[in-house]
Order: structure tokens, then C-alpha cells, then sequence
């Protein structure tokens, strides 16, 4: 009876230890997250336990992108919150751009907003756009299919968040099932029966212009990723 005891214990504690080894963690953070590449006129700063990003003049956005490209299937979780009443909050993940190429290309420095958009365009990603009040929009999910196309176009009716508090954002992949949570809550969970595989992860904040520029600004922190 006493090695019946032992062998079910034994495999109770290897079950539990190949699920705990099937499991994958990886943190970014606010200093690894301010030495990831950068594009058009923006700066961040690492204070305590997050990273300040924001705009700066002549700034129509500001990205933070990855060095390198993550896994097809992960779950992202971070904290954020925006610093001022225009900031927009983007999160592009799976990007591709054309060729798999080890170094990412960015537009020139002087391009136009118009040329952003097209370079934007170009590459595959998934892109989750929220707290964008100050645009006159709510947040929106799409799935972009190069040069002109979405593979899904999901969109809430009304905004979610509020300038000045912190949130708990999810993100995740898990194979034909996209999702996004704010504060635990579900507000997005799509089916993309061709889905996209490993690709680089981008966040970018993004302001107003015209008659009344206010700049972007946002802090993020606790940055984890998950693999199963």
C-alpha cells in the first residue's frame, strides 16, 4: 500500500513539474525596453519600475520597436497608463516585413505622415489601438493584410479608459484565437483562421495635431510575456 502511496505522489509531482516546464516566462524590462529601436521624434526615460515614452516637437507618433521576433503563440501582460489627455496606445504584434530580415527598416526621417502609414502598411501585423478618445474613435483590432486589406476589423462602441490610472493589459495569441483583455475583462476575442507566426512586437503612442498639439505621453511596466 506504502509504494502504491509513493508511486502516485511521484507521478502527481511529475505531471506538475512538465507543466511547470512547459511554460515559458520572459520579462522586458523599462531598461531593456528603452534600448529597443526607436522611430520619429519621441524620448523615454526609465524612472523607478517603468518607462516614460513620450512626444516631442514635430513628433506624429512615436515607436519603440524589438530587436528581435517573438514566438507565434504567447500571452503579453503589461501595465499602462497615459500621461496626458491626447495619448493614443498601440500595440502591433506578429510584424513581418517583407524577406524576414534580421534588421528592421524604417522610413526615412523625414517622411511624411502619409509615408508612415504606407511603411505601416507594407508589413503583416496585428494592430490594437486603445484609449484613442482624443482621435474621436473608440479602440479598434484589425488584422493587416499587405498592402490594403484586414483579414478582421473588430470595434468597440465606446472608450475604456481613463487618462492618469494604471491598467492591466493581456494580449494574446494562442493558435487561430486572438484576444485582449483591459483589467481582466474580455473586449476583444476574434477566430483569424490564417494566422500569423512569430513576428517583432511594436508599441507606439500617438498624440494630436493641427490647430491643437497636444503631445503624446504613457508610462509602462511589469512587461511579461508567456509561452505554453
Amino acid at each position: 500500500m506504502k509504494s502504491k502511496v509513493q508511486f502516485i505522489i511521484v507521478v502527481i509531482l511529475g505531471i506538475t513539474t512538465l507543466g511547470c516546464a512547459q511554460k515559458r516566462i520572459e520579462h522586458i524590462t523599462p531598461k531593456e525596453l528603452a534600448t529597443w529601436q526607436t522611430f520619429d521624434k519621441g524620448k523615454s526615460t526609465v524612472r523607478d519600475d517603468m518607462l516614460i515614452v513620450e512626444e516631442t516637437e514635430g513628433s506624429d507618433g512615436y515607436f519603440l520597436i524589438s530587436p528581435k521576433q517573438y514566438e507565434s503563440d504567447f500571452t503579453l501582460r503589461y501595465k499602462v497608463k497615459a500621461l496626458s489627455e491626447s495619448t493614443v496606445l498601440i500595440t502591433l504584434f506578429s510584424v513581418l516585413q517583407d524577406g524576414d530580415k534580421k534588421t528592421f527598416a524604417l522610413p526615412p526621417v523625414n517622411s511624411t505622415p502619409r509615408q508612415v502609414w504606407d511603411w505601416r502598411s507594407t508589413m503583416k501585423h496585428y494592430n490594437l489601438t486603445i484609449n484613442n478618445r482624443s482621435h474621436g474613435i473608440t479602440p479598434f483590432f484589425f488584422k493587416n493584410i499587405p498592402p490594403n486589406s484586414r483579414g478582421f476589423n473588430e470595434r468597440l462602441p465606446e472608450n475604456i479608459m481613463e487618462v492618469g490610472q494604471w491598467y492591466d493589459v493581456e494580449i494574446g495569441k494562442q493558435e487561430t484565437r486572438l484576444w485582449f483583455k483591459l483589467n481582466g475583462k474580455t473586449f476583444f476575442d476574434v477566430e483569424d483562421s490564417e494566422p500569423y507566426q512569430k513576428g517583432r512586437l511594436i508599441f507606439r503612442i500617438s498624440g494630436t495635431t493641427g490647430e491643437k498639439v497636444i503631445f503624446a505621453k504613457a508610462a509602462l511596466k511589469d512587461i511579461v510575456l508567456s509561452y505554453e
